[in-house]
């Protein structure tokens, strides 16, 4: 596992003897004969080991560590304030993430206004080098033979979402899946100033201590205080909030959530139906608008929230100026306010549950008019949607939509996105890949990051790989010339008795569902991408975990060919035979093996309860019979027989 980041004041790696010695690409750089030096300040010694630690993977040379020394050979990373005898130019401009890469080769110069700019300028310096982190875990981490480092450097970036960059795990991940994630992260340049950890909450209330003794504080609905919601014109829930909050703040949080408890069931009383200032409200998408006698269009439970987010806001800020109050605008409140909101209120819309009648683009430019601080609250993958199933197609993962997105939010003036996801890399890694670096870059050539995917993660077997995940995302991430992609259909027609259908007509205009004819084409592909790289380490294990997410798609099929048998014993041997394997996956980041076997369950496997009932794992729950954590990881030798078993079951041919 990749030791955490460090990050100090001032490293500076210097190159002794810059002539001497043997030289990686090129005159003027001395790796190999253990003259090279990292030198640091005493602060920095995390990110002195993390460089050291790289630059001896790519080149195996010895990187002794020593104390700093001024105006030497080398490559100098840190804050520019450290860097005294040197000026750079508009660095203002960066902001707190931003970087400047410069150098002639023999003195390079990585350098942040702050210290996560410096994180990220050391990232961009090694992907310069040709590192990759597609996937969490080091199956995916691709470090280049060799590192040209004296070349003419002259890199200045910052991020186009400068505020947060977050994908991250509904169901939560478990620790080893977590430090996984935190060093992809890392790697990847996600994260921002803001830790926008918006959620649900009560703002302090006690939904049934305080309802049994102030009815009055909660919703009116239906004709009848309710504990759904607090009611957000009473004055001592107001009181309650503030005082919340407060609290929160000198604990030393920086982001105050205020999103109100999830789901409907907001209050209608006297007092709330007072914003329509007389008119007579309409119930639309679940919650009252009404149209003021001003020509305003209002919703009842956005005027009364965003007031009492208002308040907050304002009680914050008094004490705690640097205090950001985060919230959604979300299901009953999508609606933007007709009032402004204050500074320091940080606003993420969501990409759905969005009850309004506005148009996604005119909700997010009436918010940008009401609020300083936008953002959005997006959804990459919710298991209990999609299952860790394979198909992209409609989803906000989609291509090209996730390039168009992401583009429109920017253009809009958003500067944060925060995206939920599952650890389920097997289906959705190459999207959330791809998500990660237009955070970053929302100009970067779409065609160009996923071609080095396929040729840096897959080597020889770029091209099945292209086309297995085409099955999956659609023909936009097909990056093949139409000459290079008929040889190698003609190719694979040659040495296959089945037909070489490209993509055919299996699955661009079908629906997300999952049949044997989609899945055969799959195993071809995987099958044609293993021979091709069974002398290729690392792409062999890359694509190993792909056929390892296949076989799991085998086993659901067989669950629901099994169900129709309605054979009590088979149908319970196919739910264990999915949880098992999905479990083993766990260290893979395949699939989201934790709701699998935890709070998802039954869930998932909804349809076949009746078949369930009595079990352990249902009367038990987790960690009981087959519902248990499990860390042992399918062996190649294991896959191997896994997958021949596979075809059989699919109809395939036997391999040559």
């Amino acid at each position: 596992m990749l030791v955490r980041w460090i990050l100090g004041a001032v490293l500076v790696v210097f190159l002794l003897n810059p002539s001497g010695g043997r030289c990686v690409a090129g005159e003027g750089v001395s790796l190999g004969d253990g003259s090279a030096r990292i030198v640091f300040a005493a602060e920095a010694l995390g990110p002195a080991r993390k460089l050291q630690q790289y630059l001896q993977k790519i080149t195996g040379a010895q990187f002794p560590i020593e104390p700093p020394r001024q105006e030497q050979p080398g490559i100098y990373v840190g804050r520019m304030a450290e860097f005294h005898w040197r000026t750079f130019d508009r660095s203002d401009e960066l902001g707190p993430e931003g970087f400047i890469i410069i150098g002639d080769g023999t003195t390079i110069y990585i350098a942040a206004n702050e210290l996560p700019g410096v994180q990220h300028a050391v990232a961009t310096f090694l992907h310069s080098l040709g590192c990759r982190w597609f996937f969490p875990g080091p199956v995916w981490e691709i470090l280049p033979e060799k590192a040209e480092l004296n070349r003419p450097w002259n890199i200045r970036q910052k991020p186009s979402f400068p505020s947060q960059r977050r994908i991250w795990y509904g169901y939560g991940a478990y620790p080893e899946n977590a430090l996984d994630k935190e060093a992809w992260d890392r790697h990847n340049r996600m994260g921002g100033p803001l830790v926008l950890n918006i959620g649900h909450n009560w703002h302090g209330l006690n939904p049934d201590k305080d309802f049994a003794a102030h009815p009055d504080w909660f919703a009116l609905t239906e004709g009848r205080r309710q504990p759904t919601k607090p009611c957000y014109s009473h004055p001592e829930v107001i009181r309650r909030a503030i005082e919340t909050a407060l609290a929160q703040a000198a604990k030393g949080q920086k982001v105050i959530s205020m999103s109100p408890p999830d789901g409907l069931g907001y209050c209608e009383c006297e007092r709330c139906l007072s914003v329509f200032q007389g008119a007579t409200p309409v119930r639309e998408n679940g919650t009252l608008f009404a149209k003021r006698p001003d020509g305003v269009l209002v919703c009842i439970v956005s005027e009364t929230f965003f007031r009492v987010v208002n308040e907050v806001a304002r009680a914050v800020a008094a004490k705690y100026p640097d205090v950001v109050v985060g919230t959604y605008a979300y299901s009953a409140y999508s609606h933007p306010p007709s009032f402004d909101l204050l500074p320091n209120v940080f606003v993420q819309t969501t990409t759905a549950y969005r009850r309004t009648s506005l148009s996604r683009e005119d909700q997010i430019a009436a918010f940008g008019k009401r609020a300083r601080q936008v953002g959005i609250r997006d959804y990459y993958s919710v298991y209990q949607w999609d299952w860790d199933g394979p198909f992209v197609r409609d989803g906000a993962l989609s291509l090209p939509r996730l390039v168009e997105d992401l583009r429109f939010f920017h253009r809009c003036g958003l500067t944060a996105i925060n995206a939920e996801a599952s650890n389920n890399w097997g289906p959705r890694g190459l999207g959330y890949y791809l998500a990660a670096q237009l955070m970053w870059d929302v100009n970067s050539d779409p065609k160009a990051l996923l071609r080095d995917f396929y040729e840096k993660a897959f080597g020889p077997a770029a091209r099945p790989i292209e086309r297995y995940y085409a099955r999956w995302y659609g023909p936009y991430v097909r990056v093949a010339g139409a000459k290079e992609a008929s040889a190698a259909s003609a190719q694979r027609a040659a040495a296959d008795t089945a037909p070489a259908d490209e993509l055919g007509d299996l699955q661009l205009g079908e629906k997300a569902r999952l049949t044997r004819p989609i899945l055969q084409a799959a195993f071809r592909d995987l099958d044609e991408a293993a021979q091709r790289v069974a002398n290729t380490a690392g792409c062999r294990e890359r694509v190993d975990h792909l056929r390892m997410y296949l076989h799991y798609l085998v086993l659901r099929l067989r669950l629901e060919e099994t169900a129709r048998t309605d054979d009590r014993e088979s149908i319970v041997r196919a739910v264990r035979d999915e949880t098992v394997f999905g479990a083993r996956l766990m260290n893979t980041n395949m699939i989201h093996s934790r709701p699998l076997i935890g709070k998802a369950f039954p869930r998932r496997f909804r349809d076949y309860m009746k078949y369930l009932e009595g079990l352990p794992e249902v009367a038990e729950g987790a960690n009981k019979g087959f519902r248990q954590v499990r860390e042992d990881v399918p062996t190649r030798s294991e896959l191997e027989q896994l997958w021949s078993d596979d075809r059989r079951y699919l109809g395939l041919e036997a391999r040559p």
